[in-house]
């Protein structure tokens, strides 16, 4: 399951705020033990940093599943559109 397929399965499941931060991530992933799918390893914070960038809607990345909407707050803050 890709990692934004579980951040929005655990923010159904209230176990990250609906509305999070790239810390709130951080924290969620280190409590839960949160593993890359494909090689079982740690996630790194420049890939969650990155993983951020490139699944928010209106980014300059060429994903297509992009599903989070930054809100531009300070610190940032996201939510599943």
């Amino acid at each position: 399951m890709s990692l934004l397929n579980k951040l929005e399965k655990a923010v159904q499941n209230s176990n990250i705020p609906s509305t999070f931060t790239t810390q709130d991530l951080k924290t969620w992933i280190t409590q839960y033990n949160i593993k890359n799918d494909q090689n079982n390893l740690d996630y790194q914070d420049s890939y969650i940093e990155s993983f951020l960038s490139s699944s928010t809607v209106n980014g300059s990345s060429t994903k297509w599943d992009k599903r989070l909407v930054q809100l531009g707050t300070n610190p940032e803050s996201y939510q599943f559109i």
